[in-house]
C-alpha cells in the first residue's frame, strides 16, 4: 500500500516521514538476472533418487494416509472417529491446498488437532490452509514457538537468502532435479505463509486423545532441539519426523543453523529403535515397512550419526584441525553403502566441521588463524606472490582449463578482492560454480553452487515483508529483540535517545535506548524517554515487522504520542534501517 501512496502527490510530504519507520521494504520483484546459457547437466543418481518424491497419496494403513511429492515434507492424515488428526503441514498455503483437497476426497471430517515435528517451515507455514475453518488444537513442543519468532524475525534475512540458494528457489526443475529430501521448497516471493501459534505444549512426553485416536508425543532432539516423534502405540506405528529421512542426515546444514548436537539424535533414534515400529511414516521419503527392515534402518542410521560424532572428537583429541579431519572420518563400507545414508541432503564433510565448532567454536587451534590479515591484504599478498594480478589470473584460467575447478573458483577469491568487477575473473568464477554444481550429486551443494553463478549474472534475491498473519502471531520480545540485531553503528555512534512504549490492549511496556551503537532493549518503561508512544499491540506488530506500512495506523489515531511527536520518531527509526 505505501508503495502506491508515494506515488500520490497528496500523501507525499507525510509519508516521507513514514518512511524510516518500516523496517523491511515495500515488497518489490526479484530480479532473477540471466538464465544459464548452457544446458545444466545433473549426475545420475541424483536423477534416480527424484523416483522417492512421486507425487501421490499413499494409504500407509487403515485410516492412515501420507501425502509425498507435493511440497519438501510429507502431510500425514489421521483418521478418527470423528475427525482428522494432521501431523505437519508443508511450507506454505499453496502446498498445502493441493493437499487438503486431496485429504478432502478421502474424509471431510473435521481437523480436531494439528501436530508440528518441529518449527521448520515446510512442517508449519500451511497449517493454516490445513485447519481451514475447523479450529484444531495445535500441538508442539514447548520452545517451537520461540524457534518459529527467531526465524522469521530475528534472523530471517539471512536465512531466507541463504535457504534460497540452498534449495534451488530460482532454478527450474531441469537444473533443480531434487531437493534431497522433497521435490522441492515451494516457498518464494509470491506464496502466502499461514502458521498456527500452538495451543497445547509439553515438556519431555505428551499423552493425547483426538477424534478416539490415542497419540504420544515423544520430545526426541535430533534435526532440531524441539523435534518431536509421534508414537501409535496400538498399531506400532512410529511417525519420527525429521531425525531420519532416506538420506545422510543433515547434521549441518549451508544455510546455517545453531549447533545440532548429534549426540543427543542418535540418543533420539535409540528411543524410536527400542519401541519396536512395524511401520515408520518420515516427515520426507516414503514409508518403510518390516519390522527387521526398520530395525536395521535405524541401527545404521543411529550408527553413522554416532560414528562421525565419536571419531570426529577422537581425531580433535589427536590434535587435528577441521579440514584434517573431514579428510580422515568416512563412514564404513556398510554404513555407506545403506541406501539411507546416501549423502543427498547431508554431507559428511560438514558433519565433520560442525561437530569440530560445536565442541570447540570458531578456532581451528593453527596459531597462523589466530589473528590473520585482513582479506584484502592477503589477496594483495596473494596476488603479489603469484607475479601480480595478470599472472594469477591467467594462473587461474589455466586451473579452470585443467579442470581444476575448485581451484579455479578459490583463486578467483583473491582476484576478485582486489579486482570485484573484473568481468574475466567473474566469468571464470560464474563457469567453475556451474562446473562444481554439475558435478554435485548432493543437491544442497549443487543448488548453493548454481544459485550462486546466477547472482553474479544479475539475481538479486529479495527479501519479502512478513504477511499479517505472521506479524500478528509474533510476541512482542520478538519484535523488539529484532530491532536490536539491526541497529546501524554509523547512524547512532553518537547518539543517545530512549523511547518508551506502552501497549494498553495487552498492557505491557516496552522501552529502547539507543546508546552509542548499541540498543538496549528492556520489557518496562524507563526515566526520562525522549518520546513516548501508546499503540495497539496489534498495529504495532504490523508495522515493525513490515506487514503494514503505517499509514493506517497513522491515519486512524491508533498512534498516541504522549511525548515527542511523529517527526522524532521517523529520525529514531531512521538508525535502524539502511
Amino acid at each position: 500500500m505505501l508503495c502506491n501512496l508515494l506515488k500520490e502527490k497528496k500523501y507525499r510530504v507525510t509519508t516521507a516521514l513514514f518512511v524510516f519507520l518500516i523496517l523491511l521494504s515495500c515488497k518489490t520483484e526479484t530480479n532473477r538476472g540471466e538464465t544459464f546459457n548452457t544446458k545444466i547437466s545433473s549426475s545420475e543418481d541424483l536423477v534416480a533418487h527424484s523416483k522417492e518424491f512421486e507425487e501421490e497419496i499413499i494409504k500407509v494403513t487403515d485410516n492412515i494416509y501420507v501425502a509425498i511429492g507435493f511440497g519438501l515434507a510429507n502431510s500425514i492424515l489421521i483418521e478418527g472417529k470423528d475427525g482428522v488428526v494432521i501431523v505437519d503441514c508443508l511450507e506454505s498455503e499453496k502446498t498445502a491446498s493441493r493437499v487438503k483437497e486431496a485429504f478432502n476426497k478421502i474424509t471431510t471430517k473435521p481437523v480436531k488437532a494439528i501436530i508440528y515435528t518441529h518449527f521448520h517451515p515446510d512442517h508449519t507455514f500451511g497449517a493454516r490452509t490445513m485447519a481451514g475453518n475447523d479450529n484444531p488444537k495445535v500441538y508442539a513442543h514447548s520452545t517451537t514457538q520461540a524457534h518459529i519468532e527467531k526465524l522469521v524475525n530475528v534472523i530471517r534475512p539471512i536465512i531466507t537468502k541463504r535457504s534460497y540458494r540452498m534449495f534451488g528457489n530460482f532454478l527450474n526443475q531441469e537444473e533443480l532435479v531434487n531437493a534431497g529430501i522433497g521435490p522441492f521448497l515451494g516457498l518464494d516471493e509470491e506464496v502466502n505463509w499461514g502458521v498456527l501459534t500452538p495451543t497445547h505444549t509439553f515438556e519431555d512426553e505428551l499423552i493425547i486423545e483426538e477424534a478416539g485416536v490415542k497419540l504420544k508425543l515423544v520430545h526426541a532432539p535430533g534435526e532440531t532441539d524441539d523435534q518431536l516423534f509421534v508414537w501409535i502405540d496400538d498399531k506400532k506405528i512410529l511417525l519420527p519426523g525429521d531425525n531420519i529421512y532416506k538420506t545422510f542426515p543433515n547434521l549441518y546444514t549451508i544455510r546455517g543453523t545453531s549447533y545440532r548436537d548429534i549426540k543427543k539424535w542418535s540418543s533420539s533414534i535409540d528411543k524410536m529403535r527400542y519401541l519396536n515400529p512395524e511401520i515408520i511414516i518420515p516427515s520426507h521419503t516414503r514409508p518403510i515397512k518390516q519390522k527387521d527392515t526398520i530395525r536395521k534402518i535405524l541401527t545404521n542410521y543411529r550408527d553413522a550419526i554416532q560414528f562421525v560424532h565419536d571419531q570426529t572428537i577422537r581425531n580433535i583429541n589427536l590434535g587435528l584441525m577441521p579440514d584434517e579431519i573431514a579428510e580422515k572420518v568416512i563412514l564404513p563400507t556398510h554404513l555407506s553403502k545403506s541406501p539411507y545414508l546416501k549423502e543427498f541432503y547431508g554431507k559428511v564433510n560438514w558433519s565433520v566441521k560442525s561437530v569440530f565448532s560445536g565442541y570447540l567454536g570458531f578456532f581451528d587451534g593453527n596459531p597462523s588463524t589466530l589473528l590473520p590479515l585482513p582479506l584484502k591484504e592477503k589477496a594483495a599478498k596473494i596476488i603479489e606472490l603469484a607475479g601480480g594480478f595478470d599472472a594469477l589470473k591467467q594462473k587461474t584460467v589455466l586451473a579452470f582449463t585443467n579442470k581444476n575447478y575448485q581451484w579455479s573458483l578459490e583463486l578467483t577469491d583473491y582476484l576478485l578482492k582486489i579486482a570485484p568487477n573484473d568481468n574475466e575473473v567473474i566469468e571464470v568464477r560464474y563457469n567453475s560454480l556451474i562446473k562444481l554444481g554439475e558435478a554435485n550429486s548432493n543437491p544442497n551443494a549443487r543448488h548453493y553452487y548454481l544459485t550462486s553463478a546466477l547472482e553474479l549474472k544479475g539475481l538479486d534475491i529479495k527479501l519479502r515483508p512478513a504477511t499479517d498473519e505472521i506479524a500478528e502471531q509474533l510476541t512482542l520480545k520478538s519484535i523488539f529483540d529484532g530491532m536490536a540485531v539491526n541497529l546501524i553503528p554509523e547512524k547512532s555512534i553518537y547518539i543517545n535517545k530512549k523511547v518508551n512504549f506502552f501497549f494498553p490492549d495487552i498492557k505491557e511496556k516496552w522501552s529502547v535506548q539507543v546508546r552509542y551503537g548499541i540498543a538496549e532493549i528492556q520489557s518496562f518503561n524507563i526515566n526520562d524517554a525522549d518520546i513516548y508512544l501508546e499503540m495497539n499491540s496489534k498495529d504495532w506488530k504490523k508495522l515493525a515487522s513490515g506487514a503494514d506500512s503505517g499509514m493506517e495506523s497513522y491515519f486512524s489515531g491508533n498512534m498516541n504520542f504522549k511525548k515527542g511527536n511523529l517527526l522524532a520518531l521517523k529520525s529514531f527509526f531512521n538508525m535502524f534501517k539502511d
